[in-house]
C-alpha cells in the first residue's frame, strides 16, 4: 500500500510539472524568460547632459560625459562606440552643435522604458510564428546621432535618441533632409517596429556583399516585422517603394549584381528623392517569396535563415520569389 501511495504521488508530481512546463515554455528560451532589454544607458545619458551644462570648458564637459555616461555604459553602448565610431568627445560635440535637437527628443527617449512589455510581447509572438529563435539582448543607448539601430552577434543595439524621432523633433539645425525624411511619418510607437527589425538581424547568417543580397539582409527584417506585428510599417521608404514600385523595379534589377550601393543604401543624405530605397526592394522582394509560397511558417524560416554568403541560395530565393 504504501508502495503504490508514493507512485501515484510521482504520477501526480510528474503530471503537474508536464503542465506547468507546457504552460510558461512558450516564454522559455535557452533559460532565458523573454529577452533581456536594458535601459540604463538612456538615464546616464541625460544626467551627464545636465551635468555638462553647469561647464563651459570643453575639456571638462567631455570628462563629465566621459566619466557619467560612457564609463558607466553597458556592453551594447561601449560595442556600439566601436562599431559606429562615437566616444564622449562626440556626443559633447553633437550636444553642442544641435541642442534643439538634444532638447526637443529628451522626453521622447525617457518613454523606452514604459514599453519593455510591449517589447517582450512582441518577441514572444517572433517566437511563435518561429520557433528557432535565439535569445538576444536589446540595448537601448544614446549615439551621437550615429544610427538609429544595430546589430552584433546577439545584441540589438538601439540609438534612441533616432529611433524615438517624430515629426515634433525639431531637426531646424541640419544641413540635410535625412532625418526630416525619417522623423516625418513616425510616432514614439516605431520604436516596436525598430526593434523587431534589429532583432530579426540577430538571427541571420552570411555576409552580404553585392546589393542584392544587401537589400534582401534589410528588407527581410521589415518583412518580418510586418509579419510579427500584423500590420504594415510606415517607415518612408516603404510608403515612396510602394507609390513608385515599378520604375524602382526596373532600375534595381539594372544594379542589383553589383557592389555600389550608393542609389539604394545608406544614402539618406545625399539623393535627391528618397534615402535607403534598397530597403524596400529586398522587403518587397520577400513579400513575393512569401506570398507564392505554399506553406507560409516554412518561408518565415528560409527567409530569416537565408545564407547570405552562399549566392547560388540567393539567386536561388529570388528566382522563388518570382519577383522578376
Amino acid at each position: 500500500m504504501e508502495r503504490k501511495t508514493n507512485w501515484s504521488h510521482t504520477k501526480l508530481s510528474v503530471y503537474l510539472f508536464a503542465c506547468m512546463y507546457f504552460l510558461v515554455s512558450p516564454f522559455i528560451v535557452h533559460g532565458q524568460s523573454g529577452p533581456s532589454v536594458f535601459t540604463s544607458d538612456i538615464d546616464n545619458f541625460w544626467t551627464a547632459f545636465d551635468s555638462i551644462q553647469t561647464v563651459k570648458e570643453k575639456d571638462k564637459q567631455i570628462e563629465i560625459m566621459k566619466s557619467l555616461y560612457t564609463d558607466k555604459g553597458t556592453e551594447g553602448l561601449k560595442v556600439f562606440m566601436v562599431l559606429r565610431r562615437f566616444d564622449a568627445a562626440k556626443l559633447v560635440e553633437s550636444i553642442g552643435k544641435y541642442p534643439k535637437f538634444w532638447y526637443s527628443i529628451r522626453s521622447n527617449t525617457l518613454e523606452i522604458k514604459d514599453k519593455t512589455a510591449a517589447f517582450e510581447a512582441h518577441i514572444r509572438e517572433f517566437r511563435s510564428l518561429y520557433p528557432e529563435l535565439r535569445p538576444a539582448k536589446i540595448y537601448f543607448t544614446i549615439t551621437a546621432i550615429r544610427a538609429a539601430g544595430t546589430v552584433k552577434d546577439s545584441m540589438a543595439l538601439i540609438g534612441s535618441e533616432i529611433a524615438m524621432g517624430n515629426k515634433y523633433t525639431d531637426v531646424s539645425e541640419f544641413p540635410d533632409k535625412r532625418l526630416a525624411n525619417f522623423f516625418q511619418p513616425q510616432d514614439s510607437n516605431n520604436i516596436i517596429p525598430v526593434v523587431i527589425h534589429e532583432y530579426v538581424h540577430t538571427q541571420q547568417k552570411g555576409e552580404a556583399k553585392i546589393l542584392l543580397e544587401r537589400c534582401i539582409h534589410e528588407g527581410a527584417c521589415d518583412f518580418i516585422t510586418e509579419i510579427v506585428l500584423k500590420q504594415l510599417l510606415s517607415n518612408s521608404y516603404l510608403i515612396y517603394g510602394r507609390k513608385n514600385e515599378e520604375a524602382l523595379k526596373q532600375e534595381f534589377k539594372k544594379e542589383m549584381m553589383g557592389e555600389d550601393f550608393s542609389n539604394w543604401l545608406y544614402n539618406g543624405s545625399t539623393t535627391k528623392t528618397m534615402g535607403d530605397l534598397g530597403y524596400f526592394m529586398g522587403y518587397t522582394i520577400c513579400k513575393s517569396y512569401y506570398r507564392h509560397a505554399r506553406n507560409k511558417r516554412q518561408a518565415i524560416r528560409e527567409i530569416i535563415g537565408l545564407n547570405f554568403s552562399d549566392r547560388t541560395v540567393v539567386m536561388q530565393f529570388l528566382a522563388k520569389s518570382k519577383y522578376y
